[in-house]
């Protein structure tokens, strides 16, 4: 029996100073054999079906609304909550694969800058300028030699809101090797580890 990863749409809503947000976060498409595309929505509007039909791109004043006041009256409060959300959706997604978040709402200079303020707090995010757009992959990386020699299987750290820089990276899986079946944490694996050839980012993780 093949064991297949089903990828659900996922969302959550939290209400900031009377406003009522919602992030969004989509499977879009698989950018590698068996790496997907996670993309994240993140609107400020007065009803569920006002978020939903801005997220949806529906046709009428609704989203029209949301897409013209996106930041709402609560402005950087509601983009701060909403990325916190994010950083707390992010571990539904599968190791290896990835999170892009753009700049779409209607300042999304503004928008762009406020992201690219907790940059420096989360350095592990990579920054495509020319699109404004954050992507972050969930360890182990797809282009980690790891995944030749070992079965990843995903978790939360006890902080799920930090980066996932240095040794916070290997505490987001553990690894089995794939001739066993007993589950094993990066530190009791570790001397194995240091036999696997590291990858130029693997490198840059660990120095």
């Amino acid at each position: 029996m093949t064991y297949r990863v089903c990828r659900k749409f996922t969302s959550s809503t939290f209400a900031v100073e009377g406003h009522l947000c919602k992030v969004f976060l989509e499977p879009i498409s698989e950018y590698r054999p068996g790496r997907y595309l996670w993309n994240t929505g993140f609107a400020i509007g007065k009803s569920e079906r006002q978020l939903r039909d801005w997220y949806w791109k529906r046709k009428n004043r609704r989203a029209r609304s949301i897409a013209d006041h996106m930041n709402g009256r609560c402005g950087i409060k509601a983009i701060r909550r909403g990325f916190h959300e994010v950083l707390r959706l992010r571990w539904n997604i599968e190791p290896g694969d990835c999170l892009v978040i753009d700049s779409t709402s209607g300042y999304p200079d503004k928008q762009f800058r406020a992201f690219g303020w907790w940059h420096r707090y989360h350095p592990e995010w990579t920054i495509n300028y020319e699109s404004k757009e954050f992507f972050w992959h969930r360890p182990p990386y797809p282009d980690d030699p790891i995944w030749e020699h070992y079965s990843i299987t995903g978790v939360v750290p006890a902080d799920p809101l930090a980066n996932t820089r240095d040794q916070r990276y290997f505490d987001c899986f553990y690894i089995r090797p794939k001739s066993s079946c007993t589950a094993q944490s990066m530190e009791q694996k570790s001397d194995q580890l240091i036999q696997v050839p590291s990858t130029t980012q693997s490198q840059r993780l660990l120095a």
